[in-house]
């Protein structure tokens, strides 16, 4: 029987949800004391060198060397809202990117209201470029790396939603592209 090896909170977190005799955090390990900008910049951290994270965001390799760029930055602390950025370009959609970053920042303090993009910008996917002159939609602009296998595109295809598996699957045995 194979085992799924955890590397940081937020893997064990999103594992299990801490519902299960095998998480090695207790429900008090989750939470952190005080809601301030230092406790979000470190469960961002968490997140993004998460096993889960290492898919998602341009800082490591894999995700880099097939043209994945994005990052996810603490933007500010208006008391119990947090404001997040997204740039560059993502494999899942942004909305979902940033949809997990705040689930797993209210996991670790409760005390937190919302969890906003810095722009609506921010979370398209898409931008149309508008011929200045005729204000017409000359064409749009994918913000998302490119679909290196055609994963994301048969998975749509097939009225699967790509965010739900995402490009990579790390395995023991060394593969890593899940087929469709």
């Amino acid at each position: 029987m194979e085992t799924t090896r955890l590397y940081n909170i937020y893997d064990d977190w999103r594992a299990d949800l801490l519902s299960s005799s095998q998480s090695r955090h207790t429900y008090d390990d989750l939470l952190l004391p005080t809601l301030d900008e230092g406790s979000i910049v470190q469960c961002l951290e968490e997140f993004m060198d998460s096993e889960y994270g290492k898919t998602m965001f341009g800082r490591h390799d894999v995700p880099a060397s097939v043209g994945i760029t994005g990052a996810i930055v603490f933007e500010s602390l208006d008391g119990p809202e947090v404001t997040l950025s997204l740039s560059g370009k993502f494999w899942h959609r942004r909305e979902t990117v940033l949809g997990r970053a705040a689930m797993y920042l209210h996991a670790r303090m409760p005390e937190l209201a919302s969890v906003r993009a810095s722009a609506p910008t921010d979370l398209d996917d898409f931008d149309d470029v508008v011929d200045e002159y005729t204000g017409e939609v000359i064409y749009r602009e994918d913000k998302r790396s490119p679909d290196f296998n055609g994963d994301r595109e048969t998975m749509e295809y097939q009225g699967l939603d790509p965010d739900a598996r995402g490009p990579f699957v790390f395995s023991g045995g060394g593969g890593m592209i899940r087929p469709a």
